[in-house]
Formats: structure tokens, C-alpha cells, sequence
């Protein structure tokens, strides 16, 4: 908007000087109403999409897909899940944790028993929760009482790429940056031929849907574990 301050003139006639405050004030109100109308049309818009942003909500790999070998995609929002109730609130706004568990589990086992809603559970039961995130013990105690073996790795392209190459995915807790503006869980699941890696970023089909350099990645980790049977 154009804030220029526009003088006022010398030669008004005192009866239309009176009517200037009135024209405006109608106009002002025209724009207000519009403006109010506009904003109306677009938040229920919004929260129409059940997400903020208004994104359409993620639709995970099929259940009839999910095989050893294999890193299902795995969204939080998921319809299937994203209502279910995790750590105070829901798979959807706090489940990044156990979908990335849940992921691992599948691809390590073959399983379909765990899908993020069951996992949730599980990690609620353990006491894995803490004041609405996901305590750092779901990946190693918690993933130890379901019979996976996790190594805690440190942020290094050689450790992080000799585990990928040997078949073991990997969970990276992650800070602000590309993935989060207060913290997050992620999955590596391997190596392009070029050297970038997969991530399945539970809470992003767009950042899942291309390659990643490594190191970048890494910057941004505040703990990884790489996982077997």
C-alpha cells in the first residue's frame, strides 16, 4: 500500500470538505468487508485440508506392499493414522518417532503388525514419551524390545554410508533446517548410485520424493542409529 502523505487542499468549499470524511469512511468499509470476506474463503480453505498450509494429506505405501528389504513410505499424516492419539495429542502432529520406528520395523521384518498408530501405542506403553515428543530410548531400548538391534552412529558420511551400503536403515533425529523448525525424525533408507540418500521424512512426501547430499543431511542430525535384526 501507497503511505505517501497527500496534502490537503486550500479551496473546498466548506460543504464538501464535510462530505470527504463520510466518502472515505464508506470506502474503508467496503475494503474491510472485502478483506473480511477474502479471509473467510481462504481459512475454511485451509482447514478444509485437514493440514496446515493447506496440503493435501500424504497417502503412506500400501500395506499389500510392505516387505522385507524393503522401506515402506510412511506418512504421519496419513488418514489411516493421523487422528490417532500420541504423546498428548496425535500421530498426525507429534508421531514423527514411532511412524520412522514403524518404517524401519517393516522393512527389517516384513511384518505389517506395527503399522504408526500400533507403534504409537507401543511407544506410549514403554514410557517413551516426553512432554509431547518422542524420547531418544524408542530407538534403542524401545526398538530392542521388539527384537531390532540399534548402534547409535556418529555423524559421519563413512559411518552413515558403510550401514546403508550393508543394508541397515537409519534414524536420524533432526534440528532446524530442511526437514524442521524444532525437531524431527527421519529415515535413511540408501544410496543412489551418484551417492545421494533416500530420506523418508514422515511428515513430507515432497521432501521424501527426491535425493539428498549426505552431508547436508548429517549438519542437520542431532543423533543417528543404524538398525539390523
Amino acid at each position: 500500500m501507497n503511505m505517501t502523505r497527500i496534502a490537503p487542499r486550500r479551496y473546498l468549499n466548506r460543504r464538501r470538505a464535510r462530505r470527504i470524511p463520510l466518502v472515505l469512511g464508506a470506502a474503508e468499509a467496503l475494503v474491510v468487508a472485502l478483506a473480511v470476506a477474502l479471509w473467510f474463503v481462504v481459512a475454511s480453505t485451509a482447514r478444509g485440508t485437514g493440514q496446515a498450509g493447506g496440503s493435501a494429506p500424504a497417502h503412506s505405501t500400501s500395506r499389500a506392499e510392505w516387505r522385507a528389504g524393503e522401506v515402506p513410505y510412511l506418512y504421519q499424516t496419513d488418514p489411516q493414522w493421523a487422528g490417532h492419539p500420541y504423546a498428548g495429542g496425535t500421530v498426525e502432529k507429534n508421531g514423527c518417532g514411532p511412524t520412522c520406528l514403524s518404517m524401519v520395523y517393516v522393512a527389517l521384518t516384513g511384518r505389517d503388525d506395527l503399522d504408526p498408530s500400533a507403534m504409537a501405542d507401543f511407544s506410549e506403553r514403554g514410557g517413551y514419551t516426553t512432554d509431547g515428543m518422542t524420547a531418544w530410548a524408542l530407538m534403542t531400548d524401545g526398538a530392542a524390545e521388539l527384537g531390532l538391534v540399534s548402534e547409535e552412529l556418529p555423524a559421519s558420511t563413512g559411518a552413515v554410508r558403510e550401514a546403508l551400503l550393508a543394508g541397515r536403515p537409519v534414524i536420524c533425529s533432526v534440528g532446524p533446517g530442511d526437514f524442521t523448525t524444532t525437531g524431527h525424525f527421519i529415515v535413511l533408507s540408501r544410496l543412489t548410485e551418484s551417492g545421494e540418500v533416500i530420506v523418508h521424512d514422515p511428515n513430507s512426501a515432497e521432501r521424501s520424493a527426491r535425493p539428498w547430499d549426505l552431508e547436508r543431511v548429517l549438519d542437520q542430525c542431532l543423533n543417528l542409529w543404524a538398525f539390523s535384526v
